[in-house]
């Protein structure tokens, strides 16, 4: 690879180009799986539903398992329809048969099970294959975003009358917002370890102190901050909790945001119930935020786009393809051609240029025209 990134050599001939770009291209996804301190994008596979519970019984251990798989699949595929479309279109989507189901399978992983002659309980995972699912929600006419974002840092401020907490063990916001269960999420949301000078102290994350929580943020791999500061209070002349959680949004380059939801506790629940409530809530919020953003019309034809990247390094490279292999819409993805300090890529987009653009500026790259047949792709913060 020195070559290409070192000073100008002599032509190769074609075949050795060939092989050194095919070479290039190989070497190029077993990076993407491989180096670490990666952005975690790279490793959200969104069609595939983790830890999916089924209990079943039946006449015979077989049957039992049988149903319970079946039970899997059907739940798993509803998880990913759910994922991948807006709130508002959850009534509408597409139940397909169980022989349909199965041929959109692409694998199941049994995590944990246990079995009786009568009963059959698992914890699974299934993933499936994309082309069938975008398939049936084009037939269905429901719009969908296969966009993920790069890792989102989050800080829960937690207000207790007089007291503000963070990264103490006494906060109850934080061990709901740490505790939430492993999931393929569009936006992989992150809380920082505690224990490292360089975090921001809770005065200081709830005033939001962008600079500091942009810092702290890129400690773990994040280019985006999320401030989850709940207060709980008493509603007057009630005895029931409520946690108020305020939302504030932190990114280079962009625009703060705020939003704000209530969520009321329940007879009896512990308060850290209603912050696990809570931080469900919140990261829903945050999903549904991000798809709507990110989302393609089932109609949107598909468009060919050939985009040149200035490349300083392998680094770059890398990021380029991360960047345009985590932008919803965009497939297909070929690297075309690899040279010193640039590579050409050309790929598919269901949805015209200046929505590219939109997609493509969310994961850090700048679309601009280079001519009437190209287009130039920079990192955003260059």
């Amino acid at each position: 690879m020195r070559a290409l990134f070192g000073p100008a050599a002599a032509p190769a001939p074609p075949s050795l180009r060939y092989a050194a770009l095919r070479a290039a291209a190989v070497f190029l996804a077993a990076l993407a799986v491989l180096l670490p301190g990666e952005p975690a994008a790279a490793k959200v596979d969104l069609y595939t539903v983790q830890g999916v519970s089924v209990d079943e019984s039946a006449p015979s251990a077989a049957e039992a398992k049988q149903a319970a798989m079946a039970d899997a699949l059907a739940t798993a595929f509803d998880a990913l329809l759910r994922r991948l479309t807006l709130r508002r279109d959850h009534g509408r989507l597409p139940e397909p048969e169980p022989a349909v189901l199965e041929a959109a399978m692409r694998q199941v992983q049994v995590l944990e099970e246990r079995q009786s002659p009568v009963r059959y309980l698992a914890r699974v995972s299934v993933g499936f294959h994309p082309e069938p699912v975008r398939a049936l929600l084009h037939e269905a006419g429901i719009p969908f975003s296969e966009a993920v974002s790069g890792r989102v840092a989050v800080f829960p401020v937690y207000d207790w009358g007089a007291l503000r907490l963070l990264f103490e063990d006494a906060n109850p916001g934080r061990a709901a917002w740490a505790g939430r269960p492993a999931a393929n999420d569009p936006v992989p949301l992150v809380v920082p370890p505690a224990g490292d000078a360089a975090m921001p102290a809770a005065n200081s994350a709830a005033e939001g102190d962008r600079a500091r929580l942009l810092q702290a943020a890129a400690r773990i791999g994040a280019r985006r901050a999320l401030v989850a500061h709940a207060v709980y209070r008493l509603e007057a002349q009630r005895t029931r909790p409520v946690l108020e959680v305020t939302l504030r949004r932190f990114g280079a380059g962009e625009a703060a945001s705020a939003e704000t939801l209530r969520v009321a506790g329940r007879a009896g629940e512990t308060i850290g119930s209603l912050c696990a409530r809570a931080a469900a809530a919140a990261a829903a919020r945050v999903q549904e935020r991000w798809k709507r953003a990110n989302l393609v019309a089932a109609d949107a034809p598909a468009e060919p786009f050939v985009a040149t990247a200035p490349l300083g390094g392998l680094g770059d490279l890398i990021a380029v393809r991360h960047a345009l292999a985590s932008a919803g819409g965009v497939r297909g993805i070929r690297l075309a051609e690899l040279a010193r300090g640039r590579a050409v890529f050309r790929f598919r987009f269901a949805g015209g240029a200046e929505r590219l653009r939109g997609v493509l500026e969310r994961q850090g790259l700048a679309l601009e025209r280079a001519d009437s047949s190209g287009w130039t792709l920079r990192p955003l913060d260059r």
